[in-house]
């Protein structure tokens, strides 16, 4: 007959379990954990490689075995309450689903998917960041588009990840954490839409156009003037735009400013026309502008109101003049 040996890792064991009973009678305690001391002996001598579970989780199992109700614990604050209902919560999930042979490999299989959660994750929260500062960068893009949100997205999965392995825990954020694990599995699908959506717009960050991107852009870029030809091949001077609904056709520079010379030396702000309702207009084109001065009460550049509107430098001259097309010959389509 093979006598079992109690070890000292059994001994500490089972008196962790005891201790997460110890609110209960002591005649009902004793009957829990009677014998449990041979009983782990006899089952860790037939297999040395097996390792002790978690004492509590064990008094846990014990109690739903007996039928007993789950221990009560003394609430500090808000947070601790709910870190120890959310810790109880998963424990007695947990129970039940090791009851479960079918729940055990659903659960191996998401648990094997964890660490592309972690990185899921700290897309998202990135994607919330740069949603919040607004869009200095034109909101969701699939990925950063320069040094500083490369590094905020890095900081997020460091600290993702190390969350998720365990390496980095702090005092009361648990339920913190859990409440942001519902709220990135929230934002996930609308947050990929929102990528998806702004895949391929261009955004700009440095001028006016970061907060308005009305107007006429070519290729992406913002269109400041437009120049006519008639024709006949000459300049036309002095011409309003619109669009299909009868709404005035602006380009992207409404007061905004650039240059007054070739070598942009000199700077100035493009001006409107009057019309003869005594209304200003932006859809006049070819547009002009005029010399800055600076106010000294607002501290701000602005418009020179003796300077004279200077016209703006054509791109040609004269243009080929337009033609009928030859006789017999149908126009391309």
């Amino acid at each position: 007959m093979t006598t079992s040996t109690v070890t000292p890792e059994i001994v500490t064991f089972a008196k962790g379990v005891r201790a997460a009973l110890a609110d209960l009678p002591a005649d009902e305690v004793d009957d829990l954990t009677e014998g449990l001391e041979a009983d782990l002996a006899e089952a860790y001598a037939e297999d040395l490689q097996r390792e002790l579970p978690d004492p509590t989780a064990y008094a846990a199992e014990l109690r739903l075995a007996a039928g007993l109700p789950v221990r009560s614990k003394a609430k500090n604050g808000l947070f601790s309450g709910l870190s120890d209902g959310l810790r109880d919560t998963k424990r007695d999930i947990g129970i039940a689903i090791r009851r479960n042979p079918a729940l055990v490999g659903i659960a191996d299989f998401f648990t094997a998917l964890q660490p592309a959660w972690w990185l899921l994750r700290a897309w998202v929260a990135y994607q919330a960041a740069m949603h919040l500062i607004g869009a200095v960068n034109g909101g969701s893009l699939w990925l950063p588009t320069d040094l500083l949100q490369w590094l905020v997205l890095a900081l997020l999965t460091v600290a993702s990840v190390q969350w998720g392995r365990g390496r980095w825990r702090f005092r009361g954020l648990g339920p913190i954490i859990v409440v942001g694990n519902v709220v990135a599995a929230v934002l996930l699908i609308p947050m990929i839409s929102a990528a998806e959506s702004h895949g391929g717009e261009v955004y700009y960050t440095d001028s006016y156009e970061s907060q308005d991107l009305t107007g006429v852009y070519l290729n992406g870029q913002p269109v400041t003037n437009i120049f006519g030809y008639g024709a006949d091949g000459k300049r036309l001077e002095s011409f309003q735009l619109f669009d299909q609904d009868g709404k005035p056709l602006t380009t992207s520079v409404p007061g905004g400013n650039g240059c007054l010379d070739a070598d942009c030396n000199e700077t100035g702000f493009w001006t409107p026309s009057y019309l003869e309702t005594g209304q200003t207009a932006w859809n006049v084109f070819p547009m002009r502008m005029v010399g800055i001065v600076f106010n000294e009460q607002t501290g701000m550049d602005e418009p020179d109101p003796a300077a004279k509107a200077q016209d703006r430098k054509p791109p040609f001259v004269k243009v080929p003049a337009v033609m009928p097309a030859p006789k017999g010959e149908k126009p391309t389509p």
